[in-house]
């Protein structure tokens, strides 16, 4: 393939053969690998073009009035199509119309080869966080300057083209090799092309030594140098992590004069390695308090608001301690996104500005991992993968060309594509360590060696908890850490210390233990010890029909017990909430005394899985005793099998402690999928306070914890999170708090709109508030020209709301970005309001914090409902009702506090750095009419605020924003 013709249509709709047609066409030929010819046109179409075409591409009915026809212009499109390979990004479509054109003036089909740049981008470019084509074009700094008018498009698609032509022609050639083998993953044909690049790196040879020997191109210079082939994968060569490195001269500070050097805005400090560095007198009072908590043995609470700097404020005296007294720091984050940023940009700024050197690692749970072993293991076999599994494979092959972490948070993977990541990533029960073949190059065994020899170890919440609760954790042993979004940690460490599971998990289980496939693992374990072992093949079989006996009588005892919890459920009438999710609580005392029939379908569930655990374990004990002399093969498959026993009795620990024992300290529910057709059950189980666990593994032990966030405080006061998090129990002396202002000037940056005359919907109804919420969000985007995001705290009331405000909106310039209607994605609906121009994004949940984006792009915030958990949701009815025992008020207690500080998360998605101003507009009047409403604005920095009727408040809108 050397001749390409790009095409793009820009039609009336999308279904030609029901009428709609092409009003423009641009097409470009691509020749090795330049482009040498372009053509564009309008074309007349049968009917007007629909308003939200013309909203969409900008094409007027006016200016295809005088256009050609189809008929007319069919004879230049054939004249350029033919000989060439057809390309658009989501080929579908436009082949689609061009077929259809074809056939409507009596020509042949086009029957040349295809191919689709939305494909060829999924697989190489596997790390991509969205495929459109206006995204593809920002990261590849390709011009594009008209989105969805043809001409722009198939300039843009062909640039695109010729950029993945030149990734795939690098690419070694075991990887070409390995991606034919993913053949059915692709709809179009990539197959030619990977063949015809194959069989040139073949053909071409180097010269090598004085000799004048010859090696084949999987050989090749570049290939030897940039990749590492291994037992036919290619992996971007990079040390092995068994080097170890040196060690690091010891360094002799004193703080204060160091400290100066180092926020001086003249010398070789911060400000000559930060191109836009300035003095925060916020960020230096963190940077003295958090050397000072460590110096002092004390743990430090910092509120630090928006533009604080606070990673540096942390940072810094964090590396400077870590360096001097040779202790290793942790920093703890929630979110991908501030990981990021820490190891992307505030560490390599530190490493240059710091007067010494020093390591730093990044260090996450170990199913993030890929194991490479079970990943060859499943190129090998290829049976039962879908179209789905296999895209995955192909996407993690040419990863594996570019990732130097194995760290999955790094790949674009659809839900099929994450389920196929559970059988391929690492774990402890299946690893075999030493004995691997991969061992050398493992991502996991690489990342723990890197933060063993580092300073600083970067971490998220959930990796810290869950590190804190074992003897031997995966983290070196410490005694300082830094907890950044630190308002996350309590809810990550109330899942970590519960316990879930759901239906799927149980029926994935069953599945592995099946022996029916030639490539299901039990059966290849079987058939390799009847090979090594050949005087036991009778004992062998006989485990192996009692295998497929057990596995038959689990599945038929998993579905029956489906069954009879899905209908107890249903008969309870269970509540839907906003998860779209039933949700109903239970006591599982309850299914013994009450509910007989549920206890005995989860206690032969139990017992079918011990059965068939004790006759794998059976299976295994045929092992010779020397086993260390068995093919890698063998043990390969042995410790796999090993690994499923304890995954069997992982499941069942987890069953019989959500559905028989009974824990008074915990909060028990279980939740019905509603959304899909398939049955799915999910059970929960909860502690209902952590303070004593934190305070007992993480702060009584430790010298120094660190914890700091923008939102720590309800009406400037720690009491709510020192008292959820177990500081309140500990002696006053070890506990500080710092509340830092931020350096805006929010008066004069900010505007908060509260209408007094929106309706109440405890009083007047959701109906007439829904109502009024469309029309003020519409006057809201007129106003400040879209640049509008809309928070909800429901996923039904966002719908009604798009649905009204589509109706509203309909021929003007706006697009609409709904989460959970265009996309469940929270990056990609980010990703898409930023590239926009008069876009609205809006966002349920997720979108209350970690969502930043700073500048004009976002200028207008709406606030649609005060963020209050809804009442009966489980784990808030658990607590409620523990406080009501102890004689305190739920609401002041708990309910409030949380709101408040969920209110403060989204308000602070609009002031993201001093050159921002925007309008936040409440249209919750229990802001300005409850006792409690003052407490959020008490709680926020100090904006103006102003309060009067609708109709007065969105005429200072536009004025303000200018």
């Amino acid at each position: 393939m050397k001749q390409f013709i790009v095409v793009d249509f820009e039609t009336t709709g999308n279904q030609p053969r029901r009428g709609d047609s092409i009003i423009q066409i641009g097409a470009v030929v691509v020749e090795n690998g330049q482009i040498i010819e372009s053509y564009s046109t309008f074309v007349k179409p049968d009917k007007p073009i629909p308003p939200f075409i013309t909203q969409l591409t900008g094409i007027t009915d006016e200016m295809v009035s005088d256009a050609p026809s189809i008929e007319e212009v069919l004879p230049d499109l054939l004249r350029l199509l033919d000989g060439r390979t057809f390309v658009a990004h989501n080929a579908a479509f436009d082949l689609n119309f061009l077929q259809e054109a074809l056939l409507s003036q009596g020509y042949y089909p086009f029957d040349g080869p295809i191919l689709d740049t939305v494909e060829l981008a999924r697989v190489l470019l596997p790390m991509q966080s969205g495929y459109r084509l206006v995204e593809l074009a920002s990261d590849f700094d390709i011009q594009h300057e008209n989105p969805h008018q043809a001409d722009s498009d198939a300039i843009a698609t062909a640039h695109l083209l010729l950029r993945l032509l030149d990734i795939l022609y690098k690419l070694p050639l075991i990887t070409i090799q390995g991606l034919q083998m993913m053949i059915s993953s692709f709809r179009f044909d990539v197959a030619t092309l990977l063949r015809e690049i194959e069989m040139e790196k073949l053909m071409h040879s180097f010269p090598i030594d004085e000799a004048g020997s010859f090696i084949t191109a999987s050989s090749a210079p570049e290939e030897t140098s940039n990749y590492d082939i291994y037992r036919n994968l290619g992996l971007k060569r990079r040390k092995k992590w068994t080097e170890k490195q040196s060690e690091q001269p010891p360094i002799h500070f004193s703080f204060e004069p160091f400290f100066e050097r180092m926020v001086a805005l003249d010398g070789d400090g911060l400000a000559l390695h930060h191109e836009h560095y300035e003095k925060r007198e916020s960020q230096e009072a963190m940077m003295h308090a958090v050397y000072q908590a460590f110096t002092d043995q004390k743990h430090l609470l910092v509120e630090a608001g928006t533009g604080t700097g606070k990673s540096l404020g942390y940072l810094l005296p964090g590396i400077l301690w870590a360096r001097m007294h040779k202790q290793q720091v942790i920093v703890s984050t929630h979110t991908i996104h501030l990981q990021d940023q820490l190891f992307g940009k505030d560490i390599p700024l530190l490493q240059k500005a710091l007067p010494f050197s020093f390591r730093a690692a990044q260090l996450k749970g170990r199913g993030n991992y890929l194991c490479l072993r079970k990943f060859e293991q499943s190129i090998e076999s290829q049976e039962g993968a879908t179209q789905d599994i296999q895209l995955a494979k192909a996407q993690i092959l040419t990863w594996l060309t570019e990732t130097t972490t194995g760290d999955v948070e790094e790949l674009s993977l659809s839900p099929s594509g994450q389920s196929f990541w559970q059988s391929v990533r690492s774990d402890t029960a299946s690893c075999l360590n030493r004995e691997c073949p991969w061992f050398s190059r493992c991502f996991y065994f690489q990342a723990k060696q890197q933060a063993k020899e580092a300073d600083v170890i970067i971490v998220n919440h959930a990796l810290l908890i869950g590190d804190i609760d074992k003897e031997n954790g995966v983290l070196p042993s410490f005694e300082v850490a830094i907890i950044d979004e630190a308002h996350q940690l309590d809810e990550v460490a109330s899942q970590h210390f519960g316990t879930q599971l759901s239906s799927v998990e149980l029926f994935q289980l069953v599945e592995q233990l099946g022996t029916e496939g030639e490539k299901q693992m039990l059966l290849l374990l079987a058939n390799e010890l009847k090979m090594w072992q050949p005087a036991e093949k009778a004992r062998i079989e006989q485990h192996l029909q009692q295998i497929r006996i057990e596995q038959q009588m689990l599945k038929e005892a998993v579905t029956n017990w489906l069954q009879l919890f899905y209908h107890w459920g249903s008969e309870r009438g269970m509540d839907t909430g906003e998860s779209q999710r039933a949700t109903l609580r239970y006591k599982t005392e309850d299914f013994k005394k009450k509910y007989k029939k549920l206890a005995k379908s989860s206690d032969l569930i139990l017992q079918k899985l011990g059965n068939v655990a004790k006759e794998i374990e059976q299976l295994l004990r045929i092992l010779p005793s020397s086993n260390g002399e068995a093919p890698y093969s063998l043990q390969r498959l042995q410790t796999d099998a090993a690994g499923l026993v304890e995954e069997i009795s992982q499941v069942a620990v987890k069953l019989h402690f959500l559905l028989v024992e009974e824990q008074d300290e915990y909060v028990s529910w279980m939740e019905i999928e509603t959304r899909t057709s398939r049955k799915q059950l999910f059970f929960f189980k909860t502690p209902l306070d952590i303070a004593d666990t934190l305070r007992t593994t993480l702060l009584e032990p430790k010298r120094s914890i660190i914890m700091t966030s923008a939102t720590l405080t309800v009406k400037n006061r720690f009491t709510y999170f020192m008292e959820r998090m177990g500081f309140a129990n500990l002696p006053e002396e070890r506990v500080e708090t710092l509340s830092l202002p931020s350096p805006f000037d929010y008066a004069q940056q900010g505007l908060i709109l509260i209408p007094s005359d929106f309706p109440s919907v405890n009083k007047e109804g959701e109906q007439r508030f829904v109502e009024a919420v469309i029309a003020g969000c519409v006057d809201a985007v007129r106003a400040s020209e879209g640049r509008t995001m809309i928070l909800f705290t429901s996923y039904s009331m966002l719908r009604t709301v798009y649905e009204g405000m589509k109706s509203l909106l309909e021929g003007e310039e706006f697009e609409l970005l709904g989460h959970g209607v265009d996309s469940s994605n929270r990056s990609k609906l980010v990703r898409r309001f930023q590239t926009g121009t008069k876009t609205v994004l809006l966002g349920t949940n997720s979108f209350w914090e970690g969502v930043d984006i700073p500048g004009n792009v976002l200028s207008c915030l709406i606030i649609v409902r005060l963020p209050f958990q809804p009442p009966n949701q489980p784990l808030l009815e658990g607590r409620s009702e523990r406080l009501k025992a102890e004689k305190k008020n739920p609401f002041m207690t708990l309910s409030l506090p949380h709101a408040v500080i969920r209110f403060k998360q989204g308000v602070g998605r609009l002031i993201r750095q001093q050159t921002d101003s925007g309008v936040v507009i409440v249209f919750d009047t229990r802001i300005i009419e409850s006792k409690y409403g003052r407490m959020f604005l008490q709680s926020l920095p100090p904006y103006q605020v102003e309060t009067g009727p609708w109709t007065t408040l969105r005429e200072r809108i536009a004025p303000f924003l200018q």
